[in-house]
């Protein structure tokens, strides 16, 4: 296809309405991928967490380490110092205020499904499954990423896990 570069793309109202129902179309069908996968579940009752569910525990318990390096876990046997930075970490996040609680759950949901954690950079296995040099790769690409968002989310994660030790 042959276009100049300088050739506008028509703006009809058909193709406003075109426009408009293919992003309609589009919200809807991620919203249902949400929901059969989970992402939009409620918090688990049987849970000891307040906010964390099963999956988040996973993602930090892969974080926890690459992020303390050296001062985890310190004194304390691995399983209760994850255990015990855990409940910390659930105990901050809830008094958050509820704002930064739902863009937490939504970055949290957002990291769990394998196809948006391949688009933020990480591998395609789950979280428990991944190597620490994977999961240090993964924060690097955030910490030194060009795009904002991801650089805000890197000092989130790294600022909670700090302050839960």
């Amino acid at each position: 296809m042959n276009t100049p570069l300088n050739q506008t793309l028509p703006t009809t109202r058909r193709g406003f309405l075109q426009l408009g129902l293919m992003g309609t179309a589009t919200l809807a069908l991620g919203s249902a991928v949400a929901t059969l996968t989970g992402c939009s579940s409620p918090l688990e009752h049987n849970s000891e967490y307040k906010f964390l569910q099963s999956e988040d525990c996973e993602f930090f318990a892969a974080l926890i380490p690459v992020v303390l390096h050296k001062s985890f876990p310190g004194e304390l046997s691995n399983d209760t110092a994850m255990k015990l930075t855990l409940l910390a970490l659930d105990d901050l996040i809830y008094t958050l205020q509820h704002h930064n609680r739902i863009q937490m759950r939504q970055l949290f949901d957002a990291l769990s499904m394998p196809s948006v954690r391949i688009i933020a950079g990480a591998s395609w296995a789950s979280w428990k499954d991944m190597s620490h040099q994977q999961v240090d790769s993964f924060l690097i690409s955030w910490r030194d990423s060009i795009i904002q968002p991801k650089r805000n989310g890197y000092v989130a994660l790294s600022k909670l896990i700090g302050i839960s030790w």
